[in-house]
């Protein structure tokens, strides 16, 4: 497999193997990650969900309570379902994977090795950029609470060995909020970023088509073949991308359309701890930073798979532009079934079908969001008078 496919999940996958979501060939390394995964889910990840739950329920009656787990609570059933998801998926991602390295993917002439270059250098610099971000993230939501108060865990989850600062089984619960919520950041970053790196690699794709339909009947008979040769070959390969979409689809948009709706639970529980808990200042930073981090998460998501739809609402229009005039009766009608199915734009969407991930989707989830700061700032503020 080429380096340049590699960048778009290389990364990704080596980051959540550290959860041994990936098939094993050999039997000894089967076995070793069956025990490890196991260990993972539920030590690391299930476990830490049932704490949140049980402070939850422990706690319905005190609201600011609630809200400071169930912001945690929200992004730690986003990260359960995208580990559960890839594990149950992996051969199926596996396959996916030697797809991208497929000859018809493969960029052919400088211009079109130019695109593919900057989609990689694109997708690498995504992942570095969001990985950054989320464990800077994670480092202002620890760091800060151990060095100005580390009488308080850092995370509000069930406590099953009472309050007692300093102890050592205070000290063993300090340890497994902060190795968990760091496991939850590892896996945010390995497939938010693997995500978006499948949809530029499909709009890298949908470029390399674009430089192609604008190239029919400029090529020579022996290089490029006839006219009729080249709407084929190019109505071939868009059938291809439309096939990659639709895998991507498949395997995505469940753990995506999830993660989705947890942030959107993520953002109205700190959207509520902002107005309410402004007098905590510690927890009011906490909030606020994972805030940015949860739209930044959901902004880039939507942007990238927003980018396939645009670029494929040009693709009609880029044949149009060829010399179609002059093609053969034969050729013209072959472009216009082509035009017809060029109508037939890529959208990535969403388990509700009629809705897809792209900014018109981000900015409804901002306004609503938003509309629900502004009644809750309201409703403290009458009820402070």
């Amino acid at each position: 497999m080429s380096k340049g496919v590699e960048i778009f999940f290389k990364g990704q996958k080596a980051f959540l193997n550290i959860f041994s979501l990936w098939p094993q060939k050999e039997r000894w390394w089967r076995i070793i990650h069956q025990v490890n995964y196991v260990h993972a889910i539920v030590f690391w990840v299930l476990l830490f969900d049932l704490l949140l739950v049980l402070h939850v329920m422990a706690n319905l009656s005190y609201m600011s309570e609630v809200v400071k787990a169930i912001f945690i609570l929200a992004t730690s059933a986003g990260h359960t379902t995208k580990l559960l998801s890839i594990r149950a998926n992996n051969v199926e991602m596996e396959e996916l994977f030697r797809t991208l390295d497929n000859e018809e993917f493969r960029p052919r002439g400088a211009n079109e090795e130019l695109i593919f270059a900057a989609a990689c250098e694109g997708s690498r610099k995504l992942r570095d950029f969001y990985g950054t971000l989320s464990l800077a993230a994670l480092s202002m939501i620890l760091i800060p609470q151990f060095a100005l108060d580390w009488s308080h865990l850092p995370l509000k989850t069930y406590n099953p060995f009472g309050e007692n600062p300093g102890s050592p089984a205070y000290w063993l619960l300090y340890c497994y909020q902060c190795l968990a919520l760091t496991a939850s950041c590892i896996t945010n970053i390995g497939f938010d970023s693997l995500c978006s790196s499948l949809f530029i690699f499909i709009k890298c794709q949908l470029d390399i088509l674009a430089v192609r339909l604008d190239k029919i009947g400029r090529l020579s008979t022996t290089s490029g073949g006839t006219v009729e040769q080249q709407l084929k070959e190019n109505i071939r390969y868009h059938m291809s991308i439309v096939e990659l979409s639709k895998t991507v689809e498949r395997l995505l948009c469940k753990p995506i359309s999830v993660q989705i709706f947890c942030s959107v639970l993520v953002l109205t529980a700190n959207f509520y701890a902002i107005a309410v808990l402004s007098d905590e200042r510690l927890e009011l930073f906490k909030y606020v930073t994972y805030q940015a981090c949860m739209l930044i998460q959901i902004f880039i998501l939507c942007y990238y798979a927003g980018e396939v739809t645009q670029r494929s609402l040009d693709l009609p229009h880029e044949l149009y532009k060829t010399s179609w005039v002059d093609w053969d009766y034969r050729s013209r009608r072959i472009a216009l079934l082509f035009m017809q199915r060029l109508q037939s734009t890529l959208r990535i969407r969403t388990i509700n079908p009629s809705l897809a991930f792209d900014l018109m989707l981000f900015s409804s989830v901002s306004s609503v969001r938003g509309s629900t700061f502004l009644c809750t700032v309201a409703n403290f503020h009458n009820g402070a008078h």
